[in-house]
């Protein structure tokens, strides 16, 4: 390895400009901390070398450290030095630092004349995260021990939200970081901290352990977890749901169209039956209407009504077996549970809360977790009737999902977008329950009238009125889908003023990160599941709620 150039930077840089003399173009920040007893270096050099580095390599990464020649940054240095190829490693020179690590590809010596080197040293490594208009790129922290010189940068690091993990069995402030966040043996309450800066740390920051002694692939995986880009699997998890989603749609559209042809056909067999039982029309009409129509269109009229009272109540019959016998209705449901419960994964696994955050990633990748919840949600799905149809596919074409969401994005993209959904969907409910309450009552209405008028025999027709309206208003589960609708909406804006009333420093907590985001999924999944029990209830009812043909017709010919 060729000796690495020396930036000098000058007193008149700003850390902007110095930033910029640094022409490496990494993807990822990977901040080396720490220092430690020099009996444990061979295993330090062994984690860099088994783990680190090659990480790096992969993920496209800039190792930043001191790029002293002893130390953290020379075990750094020497395994870089073995492998075939090095990742870049930068070294960030403290003015009176005499000796390099000459393993290192980037060196660059900050001025005398900043005079707090630490500060200056993070905040050139917060410069090279920048990356323009697209954001920022991700940044951890790796702590090996460490002292109490080191824990105002692991104070940084929590305060900008970086990841840190924490080397254990390193000794130093590495240790009593874990130490203080394990819970006591005995299950006593958690004892103070009494120094404020350890406490913060503890309060903030996102801390991970990650074994001196550990194997290699628990190493790598640890490792990879707050780096690894999202892209890949989310693209593959937002294409599963878009599926179901899609299928889900067109079963509802077809069970719907079903039921309104059922419906229409028990109407019109009722008229049917009316309208040839001969009392339709009082006597006098009718034969004066008779006399003067031809034979032949009388006949004609009789034998049409004749058919399309056999072939109505035939119709049905096949509707009815067919709905029977695909059951598109509860197609439809169990796909659209399906496609929500794929959908809340994937917003707890973009916004890293819960199962897929870094503390609780560190024997499986949050990555693996979502395909394995997804795989659990599909497997599910496939032993259902759902596996007797074939799911239709929806070309991904929105770049734009497959990325984590900050606190405010998720509260945008997941709390807002959904409140307006039920918003629209409330007010469309509330008017079709109106309209059909006033069909049913409408209808009981006219048929009273028509009773008291001596028209009796068209009260069969209202009746076979009433009852569409009352048989679609329960199929629709329109009633029981507002009150859901309205309680989630409730608690939707609830968590939307609770996380709006916390201070800005409150929500860079990732307890009140977590509790953000778990309540809300809950929110969502609980409205879900009621809605899924309620429409299951009542498609396991539907048949025999069925409006019968030859009942209504019958009921009409005895009136």
């Amino acid at each position: 390895m060729s000796s690495p150039s020396l930036i000098e930077i000058q007193a008149t840089d700003t850390v902007e400009t110095a930033a910029a003399k640094i022409t490496v173009k990494p993807e990822v920040i990977i901040l080396l901390l720490g220092s430690f007893d020099a009996a444990i270096a061979p295993q330090v050099r062994s984690v860099c070398a088994r783990a680190l580095a090659p990480v790096a390599l992969m993920a496209n990464a800039l190792i930043v450290d001191n790029g002293a020649s002893d130390g953290l940054a020379a075990q750094m240095g020497q395994a870089a030095q073995q492998m075939d190829q090095s990742p870049p490693l930068l070294g960030i020179l403290d003015p009176a630092t005499e000796s390099h690590d000459p393993n290192h590809t980037h060196l660059l010596r900050l001025p005398a004349e900043w005079t707090d080197s630490v500060k200056s040293s993070f905040l050139l490594t917060a410069e090279l995260a920048k990356s323009g208009a697209t954001g920022q790129k991700p940044v951890i922290a790796l702590l090996f021990g460490g002292s109490d010189a080191h824990k105002i940068t692991v104070q940084r690091c929590a305060r900008r939200g970086w990841p840190i993990l924490v080397v254990q069995g390193a000794g130093g402030l590495g240790d009593a970081i874990l130490a203080a966040l394990s819970p006591p043996a005995d299950g006593a309450p958690a004892p103070a901290i009494p120094d404020p800066d350890l406490r913060e740390i503890i309060d903030t920051a996102s801390i991970c352990p990650l074994a001196l002694a550990g194997n290699v692939d628990d190493l790598q995986r640890v490792l990879f977890g707050p780096i690894q880009k999202p892209a890949d699997v989310l693209a593959d998890a937002w294409s599963r749901y878009d599926d179901l989603d899609l299928a889900a749609v067109e079963k509802q559209d077809l069970f719907r169209k079903i039921q309104i042809a059922i419906l229409t056909l028990a109407v019109a067999a009722t008229l049917l039956a009316v309208a040839i039982s001969g009392k339709a029309l009082p006597e006098k009409f009718r034969s004066w209407l008779f006399q003067r129509l031809p034979s032949i269109i009388t006949q004609h009229i009789h034998g049409v009504l004749h058919l399309l009272l056999i072939l109505v109540p035939i119709t049905i019959s096949v509707l009815v077996s067919l709905n029977s016998r695909f059951r598109e209705g509860n197609k439809w449901v169990l796909l659209r549970a399906a496609a929500e419960s794929i959908k809340r994964e994937i917003f707890r696994y973009r916004a890293r809360s819960g199962v897929y955050s870094e503390e609780q990633c560190t024997q499986a990748s949050a990555q693996s977790k979502l395909a394995t919840n997804i795989k659990d949600i599909t497997n599910s799905l496939v032993q259902s009737e759902v596996n007797r149809s074939s799911l239709p596919h929806r070309p991904a074409n929105d770049t734009s999902r497959v990325g984590f969401l900050m606190p405010e994005d998720y509260l945008l993209e997941r709390i807002k977008e959904q409140t307006g959904y039920f918003e629209r969907k409330t007010a469309a409910l509330y008017k079709r329950l109106q309209r059909l309450e006033i069909y049913i009552l409408t209808a009981g209405g006219l048929g009273t009238l028509l009773a008291a008028l001596g028209g009796e025999v068209w009260v069969a027709l209202t009746t076979a009125l009433a009852t569409a309206f009352t048989t679609k208003l329960e199929i629709d589960q329109v009633e029981n889908t507002l009150v859901q609708y309205n309680v989630a909406l409730t608690s939707l804006r609830n968590i939307e003023s609770w996380w709006k009333a916390l201070s800005p420093w409150e929500k860079t907590r990732r307890r009140n990160i977590d509790l953000l985001v778990d309540q809300t999924e809950k929110t969502l999944e609980r409205e879900t599941a009621g809605w899924v029990q309620q429409m299951q209830s009542e498609l396991d009812k539907l048949t025999e709620k069925q409006p019968g043909p030859d009942r209504q017709s019958a009921s009409a010919q005895q009136s």
